[in-house]
């Protein structure tokens, strides 16, 4: 189901739903979930890359507990890719262990 159709489907249940009711729905929906923790990388890519890096290598997707960045030189994936544990480690401060479990680097 697409987002709008969530949606409209939220509306329609808020004339007979408490407004918490439909924002536990909410939070327990594994899309909107993903969508959240894909927001808070991206929120807090500087922090978990470090400004120099971040400026060339940007996060495009989270999918499946990878997640997909991709880098403008082969300088950046390179050094991405001999950090990659810590770089994971950093992650989990921000969104909880386990929720990407490898970087994809382009």
């Amino acid at each position: 189901m697409s987002v709008w159709m969530r949606m409209l489907s939220i509306e329609t249940h808020m004339r007979t739903r408490p407004i918490n009711k439909i924002l536990d729905a909410l939070l327990r929906d594994k899309k909107y979930q993903k969508g959240l923790r894909l927001a808070r990388i991206e929120e807090h890519w500087v922090e978990i890359v470090g400004e120099q890096i971040a400026k060339y290598a940007h996060v495009t997707g989270l999918e499946k507990g990878r997640l997909l960045v991709a880098c403008e030189h082969d300088v950046w994936r390179a050094t991405l890719h001999h950090t990659k544990p810590q770089l994971i480690e950093r992650i989990e401060q921000v969104v909880g262990k386990g929720v990407v479990r490898e970087v994809f680097l382009s």
